[in-house]
């Protein structure tokens, strides 16, 4: 299964590619392809499984700006899902730490959301920017792969 981890001391982001849309013909309008994922998030004694929407695009500029701090051991990466339901900041301090904070909403009539925080490092972090390369790989840019 396609997909990405971002782990520290027990806790977890993880997202898997369900079902990819248009590949590799029909980009999507907000960037690359669209695509179903299952969302899985730890945070001390809280967790949440989920469905959702984001697309390739976004994914691929979330590893654009991970792989820059993640080298530089520097700076904020930002993933934003084109529903608003998934944010979450991976910020790094200048010990090489990495805080992992965000919201997860469900897309329904209810104001249910997760507020989630947890803490990793670089060492951590390099399995996610490998992961997340695959995906930048196979899927391409903002515009999909180039033909």
């Amino acid at each position: 299964m396609e997909g990405f981890t971002i782990k520290g001391n027990g806790d977890f982001l993880t997202i898997t590619f369900t079902e990819v849309f248009g590949f590799p013909d029909t980009t999507f309008h907000w960037g690359g392809y669209d695509v179903r994922v299952t969302l899985e998030i730890k945070s001390g004694d809280f967790a949440v499984k989920s469905a959702m929407y984001t697309s390739t695009g976004e994914i691929f500029n979330f590893y654009n700006e991970l792989k820059k701090c993640n080298e530089s051991l520097f700076g904020t990466a930002k993933f934003i899902s084109y529903e608003g339901n998934l944010e979450f900041l991976a910020s790094y301090d200048t010990m090489g730490h990495v805080t992992i904070e965000g919201t997860f909403s469900k897309q329904n009539e209810f104001d249910n959301r997760l507020k989630f925080e947890f803490v990793t490092d670089q060492t951590f972090i390099r399995y996610s920017v490998e992961e997340l390369g695959l995906i930048a790989d196979k899927y391409g840019d903002m515009k999909g792969v180039k033909k």
